[in-house]
């Protein structure tokens, strides 16, 4: 079978599966699996493990981007510090009255968690080559 007529078959039975209904596809898989308690609890590591790696992959940005703050509140680099401000504004917890050059990486973690991470570092980056 050539890679094209494979990929198109591939491709209708992922659209089947995505508009299929549960039942539907509990009993195609059921003719293809002969141990289902074995197939549960393999789906169940995989979601657990993809889960794993996205928290880890999540953390890992956060880090990077407390450094990059952290780096140019040090250096006084005036674009990362007006981005650091505009997510202060967004965070009413937190006290606006603070000296933004003694806030720990703790405090900017804070300040940062719940934002774009990704969007974040590219905006450092873009930042970063601009100058």
């Amino acid at each position: 079978m050539n890679k094209e007529i494979k990929d198109k078959i591939d491709e209708a039975l992922f659209n089947f599966y995505l508009e299929a209904d549960k039942d539907t596809i509990k009993d195609s898989l059921k003719s293809d699996i002969q141990d289902m308690a074995e197939y549960e609890k393999k789906k169940k590591q995989i979601i657990f493990l993809a889960k794993a790696t996205a928290k880890k992959k999540h953390n890992e940005y956060l880090l990077a981007l407390a450094e990059k703050f952290e780096q140019a509140l040090q250096l006084s680099i005036e674009k990362p510090i007006a981005i650091l401000k505009q997510l202060i504004q967004g965070n009413t917890s937190l006290a606006l009255h603070r000296n933004l050059d003694k806030l720990s990486k703790e405090e900017i973690i804070e300040i940062i968690k719940d934002k774009n991470l990704v969007q974040l570092l590219e905006q450092l980056d873009e930042n970063e080559k601009k100058h």
